[in-house]
């Protein structure tokens, strides 16, 4: 099972990821869902269909739950901390035609109670 360390290393999932996952859990659980009663109806035995919904349930969790490397395909990219000390910048973002305040909400601060 050291294959698999890798895969898991990080458990950290970026804010695509989670959204990606949210999409997929829904898609997936109506699917489960849908298939659970076109199996249950079809043959006529209510319990295959909630063992079948269990199993989409099962499935689901396997794909969204674990920190899979599709989850992590858009990293967030954070600014370098200011070196000046002060509280706030405004940097020039290349993206945008305006500054953005960027605030430092380190918790070393000097004022520390």
């Amino acid at each position: 099972m050291d294959f698999l360390r890798p895969v898991f290393e990080s458990g950290r999932i970026d804010f695509k990821g989670q959204s990606l996952a949210s999409s997929l859990a829904t898609m997936l659980l109506v699917c489960s869902g849908i298939a659970a009663f076109g199996v249950g109806y079809s043959m006529e035995r209510l319990s295959l269909c909630f063992y079948t919904y269990v199993l989409g349930i099962a499935v689901t969790y396997m794909v969204v739950l674990l920190p899979w490397p599709f989850f992590r395909r858009n990293p967030m990219v954070w600014l370098a901390r200011s070196s000046n000390g002060s509280k706030s910048t405004l940097v020039d973002s290349p993206n945008q035609s305006r500054k953005t305040l960027v605030e430092d909400v380190s918790d070393d601060s000097d004022d520390a109670h």
